[in-house]
């Protein structure tokens, strides 16, 4: 009979803490995916659990991956595509727009959402992020592929200046369904792809995605945000209740992707410069 002292599950649960921390930390607050690295035979590195991969592009324009020494890797565990950071000065991130960054402007005008907010397969210069932009009107977007409400609700908070009276905020939400999700070894799956690996309900889904939704209104107050989500698409569709948003992201062109192209960002601009104008005039 294996008998396991007090203070040998005292250790584990510890060192099961410190791993849960770092895994969640490193998401948190750096955006990075913790990946499982022990394949060998497929060029995975050796290296305990916890090993991050971080996602460049090489001088040809190829998607790889280095990790924390900087060597770089062959991975089919992608690390998460989100496209941002903290400045969003370094390559791949949107938060400072080329042209309407005044950081003295009258309005300030943030954008969270998923890929469809980032401008996926379009340049900058044509997403409705920029589009928003003038003279008057410094823009900055967040959007970040493969996320849902509860990262936007993450990355609007380390934005959000309760003193000022110049932020405005245009949340497009995908689903009601997309969550941050940790697997059992600390890997986080793309949002829209959690149905498809654990079995939620609708009622807790709907509850999760409504009490984030009541929660920014409270706290920012609803006159702040203008609420979007997907419209008419010849494939995907949204779940996200129509009374509950102010402008729906209808599709007249697409890209080689099937994202919203040129043309659907330039009408869901014009469509949020409406609100804008009769909501601050």
């Amino acid at each position: 009979m294996l008998i396991v002292s007090n203070e040998a599950c005292r250790y584990d649960k510890i060192k099961s803490k410190i791993k849960v921390k770092y895994n969640v930390d490193k998401f948190y607050f750096d955006n990075h995916r913790v990946t499982t690295i022990e394949n060998t035979d497929e060029g995975f590195p050796k290296g305990e659990h916890g090993l991050k991969l971080y996602q460049h592009k090489d001088d040809k324009g190829n998607i790889v991956y280095s990790n924390d020494k900087g060597e770089y890797v062959s991975s089919h565990l992608e690390a998460l595509n989100l496209y941002q950071n903290n400045m969003g000065r370094l390559e791949g991130g949107r938060q400072h727009d080329p042209i309407y960054n005044d950081e003295n402007a009258k309005y300030q005008i943030y954008t969270f959402g998923c890929s469809w907010t980032y401008g996926w397969d379009i340049p900058q210069t044509q997403t409705f992020t920029h589009l928003l932009g003038d003279e008057n009107t410094a823009v900055h977007n967040y959007g970040a592929g493969g996320t849902g409400l509860d990262f936007a609700v993450k990355t609007l908070s380390e934005v959000y200046m309760p003193e000022s009276r110049r932020q405005i905020f245009i949340i497009t939400i995908p689903h009601t369904f997309r969550r941050t999700w940790f697997d059992d070894d600390g890997i986080v799956y793309k949002a829209w792809a959690i149905p498809d690996k654990y079995n939620y309900n609708d009622y807790n889904t709907y509850f999760s995605f409504l009490h984030q939704y009541k929660l920014l209104n409270r706290l920012i107050g609803k006159d702040k945000i203008i609420w979007g989500t997907w419209g008419k698409h010849n494939d995907a569709c949204s779940d996200v209740p129509k009374d509950m948003v102010d402008v729906e992201f209808d599709c007249v062109d697409y890209t080689r992707t099937n994202h919203p192209g040129p043309k659907s960002n330039k009408l869901y601009a014009e469509k949020i410069k409406d609100v804008l104008q009769n909501r601050f005039k």
